[in-house]
């Protein structure tokens, strides 16, 4: 019984004895096969710290981020939902398959399943910034997609890399110009221009902010010196109006280069509403009339005959001239009488009557008839009467007839023959505002010399006379400037 005994304890020690030096051999020559390959480099034994660069491959999209399969199976990461459309938003897609490099974000932290968080966007800023820095030095033009906007311009995010264009920077194309720069049409206007491919030039870096400054003007400036190669003075070009501002109309070439004709240099009379003289898109011939570094004057009347030189061979002093009411001034209104030119009719030439608002005579776009009383081409004025015309016409008023049947004679005659019986019926009332009637009726070349005359006899006088003149214009300008003022709040 105790031999039997010993055997089955010898045979169950021995088996297991075996089993364990089987295991043993098993694990000694794997242990020297993995340090063999460890040593050669057949095996790389992943490092896994924070921040550490490792390859991936794109596994599948979960309910809060992308599984990424890290360094060769040696263990798998996620991207986190928030990465993730952020990436996208920026045009980076993450399809299943595709091999991107991470880094580890935190050691410490997992995700829910057990997965470490892992991250792209740095190692695509560092990527992205030191592409920028290359276009920069080089003066490359790129292409970038405006993710937001604001007042003051249109934001592109990438990558966590903030770019800026400013507003002043953009094309005329894309320039939301707005009279009286209302800022809500200006936004929507910005608005527009989201998800829209823009072709733009890096003037600006902010390394420490990460800021970027572009410009989409400096990406045209190629074609902008090219055009100005091909400009000659002198020469006739067509344009396209691009924008309208109260300074003039805006004029481009190919909607790329853009510059103002300014509102004196459009017309020759005086415009109300520039509205009239162009609408975004219409062609217009320019004429360059001037070219130094860089600015350019154009002009489009020059294209057009002068009308000051056709005016007084059509017109004389005391002919009746019909013209439509496009402008009250404090002192008067003005009445389109010839193409553009714009003549006054003073208050005091209104009417018969004493009037102190043109309304109690006249109506804004009113067809009125007047006498012309002073032609000026020299400094380009033309005063007019409506005294005597239409119903307002008075018993003793001179017809147009004698004067149109009279010889040929200068403007300086014609006013001399007018000026006398003018001057006898018109000058009513005593003390000061009689005299200040008599000397708004009397003609400007004998106002001038007389005033003049006096003053050379009495040089004593002659500054103090200045010096009250001064005073009374400056009492003036208060005046008009409150009734214009009273005027605005009353509309």
């Amino acid at each position: 019984m105790d031999k039997f005994d010993g055997k089955i304890y010898f045979v169950k020690y021995s088996q297991i004895y075996l089993i364990s030096l089987y295991f043993l051999t098993f694990y000694i020559i794997m242990t020297a096969t993995i340090i063999e390959q460890l040593r050669s480099g057949q095996i790389v034994m992943p490092i896994i710290k924070e921040w550490q660069k490792i390859k991936g491959t794109v596994l599948k999209r979960i309910e809060n981020g992308i599984l990424v399969d890290c360094d060769n199976h040696a263990f798998t990461g996620v991207i986190l939902s928030k990465e993730v459309k952020e990436l996208e938003r920026s045009g980076y897609e993450l399809d299943p398959g595709r091999e991107i490099e991470l880094e580890i974000v935190n050691t410490a932290i997992r995700h829910e399943d057990w997965h470490y968080i892992v991250s792209i966007t740095k190692l695509l800023q560092y990527d992205v910034w030191k592409s920028i820095m290359k276009k920069f030095e080089a003066d490359d033009v790129i292409t970038v997609i405006p993710t937001e906007a604001n007042l003051g311009g249109l934001l592109v995010d990438m990558h966590g890399i903030k770019w800026f264009v400013p507003l002043s920077q953009l094309a005329p194309i894309h320039y939301p110009r707005v009279e009286d720069g209302d800022q809500e049409i200006i936004f929507d206007k910005l608005l527009d221009l989201i998800g829209k491919e823009l072709k733009v030039r890096i003037i600006n870096i902010d390394e420490d902010e990460k800021r970027i400054v572009l410009s989409e003007r400096e990406a045209l400036k190629e074609e902008r010196e090219n055009i100005l190669k091909d400009l000659e003075v002198g020469k006739v070009y067509d344009w396209v109006v691009s924008g309208l501002s109260s300074y003039g109309l805006f004029v481009t070439i190919g909607w790329t280069v853009e510059w103002l004709v300014h509102i004196s240099e459009i017309t020759y009379g005086h415009v109300n509403n520039i509205e009239k003289l162009g609408t975004i898109g219409d062609k217009i011939s320019v004429k360059v009339i001037g070219l130094e570094n860089g600015k350019i004057s154009l002009s489009s009347k020059k294209l057009k005959d002068d009308p000051w030189t056709a005016l007084p061979k059509q017109y004389k002093v005391g002919d009746i001239l019909e013209g439509e009411v496009v402008r009250f001034v404090p002192y008067g209104v003005f009445v389109r009488v010839f193409q553009d030119i714009n003549g006054l009719v003073h208050l005091s030439e209104l009417s018969q009557k004493s009037i102190q608002n043109p309304n109690e005579v006249v109506k804004l776009w009113q067809i009125v008839k007047t006498k012309l009383i002073l032609l000026d081409p020299k400094n380009r004025k033309i005063w007019l009467s409506m005294k005597g015309i239409g119903d307002d016409k008075a018993p003793e008023a001179p017809a147009k007839t004698p004067v149109a049947a009279a010889p040929k004679t200068t403007t300086d005659d014609t006013q001399e023959e007018v000026a006398p019986a003018k001057t006898e019926k018109k000058f009513e009332g005593k003390g000061l505002a009689g005299i200040v009637k008599k000397l708004s009726e009397e003609k400007l070349e004998d106002k001038a010399k007389r005033i003049t005359d006096k003053l050379d006899k009495n040089p004593d006088k002659k500054d103090k006379v200045l010096e009250k003149e001064k005073k009374v214009v400056a009492k003036k300008a208060v005046k008009e400037e409150k009734s214009a003022a009273k005027k605005t709040t009353k509309k």
